[in-house]
């Protein structure tokens, strides 16, 4: 890529992860909740307290911020894999359907490894002040503070999307696939309001999985539940909040009780 086309897909990245990244469900995923159906939804907050405004605002402003740092990173990794250096493939039969769901699987894993040590490692007292307290200055997250990381901390998240890519064969599709996952995941991780179904702990793939209730605790608490999609290395490594399964529940049952 030469330097306006540089800057084209650079804009085009910038405009996809503003709108579809951060603004649209956050936005949404706000209105429906605290808004639009909020005595429906009500039962199932996880604090007692909401964010202010200005806690928002803050959120917000923080977020752009990444929003541009993830951007720049992101046209980075397109002209990585446009030059060929990557393992970035883009014929499906070359390697077939099924190794698509794996490759997303894999990148999923590797993601979410990868989000829990270094999630550790910015809890490290020397480093949090400097890398990590902007994300805990939302005590009580609303779904804006998905994004809402100082400078340093965006380039470490958005980090092993550059290392995976020269790991692992990986399609668009399974990429984009991973994006909007992760999208929904970390959205949805600061809601504040629990959305998961009271069945999540009794299905055996389910239970393996986190509930809004997990990061919310991790907010409120701060010293736990570093994990992003899974609970695996919270209890593997002692690091889960001893009730927080039973948290969970309680909200769920003051919700159908």
């Amino acid at each position: 890529m030469d330097g306006p086309q540089y800057i084209k897909v650079f804009l085009i990245s910038f405009a996809a992860i503003l709108l579809i990244y951060y603004l649209l469900p956050a936005w949404l995923s706000y209105m429906i909740l605290n808004r639009w159906n909020k005595e429906k939804w009500k039962k199932n907050k996880i604090q007692p307290i909401s964010p202010d405004k200005a806690s928002i605002k803050n959120e917000i402003a923080w977020s752009l911020s990444t929003v541009l740092i993830f951007s720049l990173l992101a046209t980075t990794g397109i002209y990585w894999i446009n030059q060929g250096y990557t393992r970035v493939y883009f014929s499906i039969q070359e390697k077939g359907w099924l190794y698509l769901v794996i490759s997303f699987l894999i990148y999923l894993v590797l993601h979410d490894t990868y989000f829990y040590w270094i999630h550790r490692f910015m809890h490290w007292r020397p480093v949090f002040k400097w890398i990590h307290r902007i994300h805990h200055l939302s005590h009580t997250p609303s779904p804006f503070a998905s994004l809402s990381f100082s400078p340093a901390e965006a380039v470490l998240q958005f980090g092993i999307n550059l290392i995976v890519i020269f790991l692992v064969p990986l399609h668009p599709i399974a990429i984009v696939m991973f994006a909007l996952y992760n999208t929904m995941i970390n959205t949805a991780g600061h809601t504040g309001f629990e959305i998961v179904p009271r069945f999540f702990f009794r299905n055996w793939f389910f239970k393996y999985g986190l509930t809004v209730t997990h990061h919310d605790m991790h907010h409120s608490r701060m010293n736990c539940n570093y994990g992003l999609c899974f609970v695996f290395w919270d209890k593997l490594m002692g690091t889960v909040t001893d009730n927080y399964e039973q948290s969970f529940l309680e909200i769920k049952n003051r919700q159908h009780g």
